[in-house]
């Protein structure tokens, strides 16, 4: 790919964010390709590639990629975080006037420019659509949509079916994000809470994702969304238990009125067994709520760091356009 002339490029400053893992195939293909796209559009870019626990060939082929491929910063977290979690590593230290954020093997690098030309036209922020994204077992869909309603109707954050990771930030709606200081961060539902202008730009995906999305790991991801971005759990618990308690006040009031109104009257086990296990039934279901907020109180309270870079690795050259002496 020949590189156009500086003159011909946009005189911004893009950062593009992506992370792999295991399941990575040829990643040093992608740095290639990804920054020789970079250099044909800007003037200013750079490249964060977040190593979530690659094979070993990988590391070498970063290394030898660093010596003459420019603008790459590679951050090599301490072990295998959550996909979120190294994410945010990146995002936390990415200095682009506007960022892009990819699936290394999932989404098309030649939709780079797609996306910051929305974010030039006047979004804060674009989210990307792929039909490809809702490809899981029957069971998992029947739970997605249901969260996504349930996000939508009780939390007030509309997240499409088909979003993706595959978004972009300009530098303000990046701040906002990243703002946060909860230890539990999911960005496709953060970009949707903090409030800016979202453009949603429909693509397709080059495949799907290999990284296994299991049941139980996707119910545990949505319990620590609800519980760290809302109290809406806690609410309905207390309209229920404010709820059951009128239901056994009333049963308390029939069974002091059936006792002097009725004669030798046969305690049934049928309705007190009944009455039990409903009380216990709710107990049980406030209980485990409280317990999930009271894990996230403890996680927060903490106070620890929610990644751990082991080293950072740079190219020979990190500034495409060396004539250009501050960046702002």
């Amino acid at each position: 790919m020949t590189a156009q002339p500086i003159s011909q490029k946009k005189d911004v400053f893009v950062s593009v964010v992506t992370v792999v893992d295991s399941t990575s195939r040829d990643v040093e293909g992608l740095i290639r390709a990804t920054q020789s796209l970079l250099d044909q559009h800007y003037t200013n870019y750079e490249l964060v590639v977040v190593d979530n626990g690659v094979a070993i060939e990988s590391v070498r082929a970063i290394h030898n990629v660093l010596r003459d491929v420019p603008c790459v910063r590679v951050l090599r977290l301490a072990r295998a975080f959550p996909y979120d979690t190294a994410v945010f590593s990146a995002l936390e230290s990415v200095i682009g006037d506007y960022t892009v954020v990819l699936e290394a093997d999932v989404d098309p690098i030649d939709q780079i420019p797609a996306f910051v030309e929305a974010l030039l036209d006047g979004a804060d922020i674009v989210q990307g659509l792929a039909p490809q994204a809702r490809a899981h077992g029957f069971v998992q869909r029947i739970g997605r949509r249901a969260f996504y309603r349930y996000n939508s109707r009780s939390l007030g954050v509309e997240i499409p079916e088909d979003a993706t990771y595959f978004t972009a930030f300009t530098r303000r709606a990046l701040t906002s994000v990243l703002s946060s200081s909860r230890q539990y961060r999911y960005l496709r539902h953060l970009m949707r809470h903090v409030g800016f202008m979202i453009v949603d730009l429909p693509y397709t995906q080059i495949r799907r994702r290999e990284r296994p999305r299991h049941l139980r790991a996707a119910i545990v991801e949505a319990v620590e969304m609800v519980t760290s971005y809302s109290v809406h759990p806690l609410r309905v618990m207390s309209i229920l238990g404010v709820a059951v308690a009128i239901i056994n006040l009333l049963y308390a009031v029939y069974v002091v009125v059936v006792y002097f109104s009725v004669p030798d009257v046969a305690r049934g086990w049928t309705t007190t067994s009944l009455q039990i296990s409903i009380m216990f039934l709710f107990l049980s279901i406030a209980v485990a709520i409280i317990s999930e907020y009271v894990g996230r109180l403890l996680a927060e309270s903490r106070r620890e760091p929610a990644y751990f870079i082991m080293e950072e690795l740079v190219s020979d050259q990190t500034i495409a356009d060396e004539t250009r002496h501050n960046v702002v």
